[in-house]
């Protein structure tokens, strides 16, 4: 009679490990923005937000992720590490979990699609930040908000877009934390997908627009009589418009 239905409820790995990393920051008494402040100290980098999910329970955190959050909070490391594999066993396991579609090396890289989805990945392991946290992270200009990361356009990239060069190499740099002595594969991976497929164009302009762009062919008007020995044309004037036929020309010229 006294119980509540919380006392039946029965967590899944996932959550357990949650609401363990949940009880070391409370514990710690530690604020999420000094937690990712000391996370980068550490050496471990991760976001507010990212610390923030791994305490939520809806989705497998990445190791390091629980790594940095443990460290930060003072926990024992043994114990995140056995919560993290059982959890991780536990999705592995799970049988309704559509199977994913592993993103190849980006030496092993040669079409878009798999360009792209690298960098879908790459994300998820690394907790699925935001495009804005994406886009402070290369921020070159504060005070102007002028970022080598722009949300619109990696946006557009994530949605199934090209990468331009540039984008990739620091997307890989901000996102994935990969060191300056492996850019050159991804930078290898970009000129490959680029020299067996091409860069993609802008659509042309259709055909209607470039006809209306161009400069109308002027045309004798339909009703009007041919001049002295055909070779002039009146044409109607408003009214008030004066206009004389020259002697030695063909042509009208608009009278003062």
């Amino acid at each position: 009679m006294g119980r509540t239905s919380g006392a039946l409820v029965r967590h899944t790995p996932v959550e357990t490990l949650a609401q363990w990393l949940e009880s070391l920051r409370r514990r710690s008494g530690t604020s999420w923005d000094q937690m990712a402040r000391i996370a980068v100290a550490s050496g471990l980098p991760a976001t507010r937000s990212t610390l923030y999910r791994a305490a939520r329970g809806e989705a497998l955190p990445k190791w390091r992720t629980v790594q940095a959050f443990t460290r930060v909070c003072g926990g024992d490391e043994r114990e995140a590490k056995r919560l993290w594999t059982a959890a991780a066993r536990h999705e592995a396991a799970d049988g309704g979990a559509a199977p994913r579609v592993t993103a190849p090396p980006p030496r092993f890289i040669t079409e878009p699609w798999q360009l792209v989805h690298a960098m879908r990945e790459m994300c998820r392991e690394n907790g699925h930040p935001t495009l804005r946290e994406l886009e402070e992270r290369a921020y070159i200009d504060i005070a102007n908000k002028v970022s080598l990361l722009p949300k619109s356009t990696l946006g557009a990239v994530l949605r199934g877009r090209m990468p331009a060069r540039d984008l990739l190499l620091n997307f890989v740099r901000y996102c994935g934390n990969v060191p300056e002595s492996r850019l050159g594969d991804w930078a290898d991976a970009w000129d490959r997908v680029h020299a067996l497929h091409g860069h993609h164009r802008a659509p042309r302009p259709r055909a209607g627009r470039r006809a209306r762009a161009k400069a109308p062919t002027p045309t004798r008007p339909r009703n009007s009589p041919p001049g002295p020995s055909g070779t002039a044309t009146a044409s109607r004037t408003a009214p008030g418009t004066r206009r004389t036929l020259s002697a030695s020309s063909s042509s009208f010229r608009a009278g003062p």
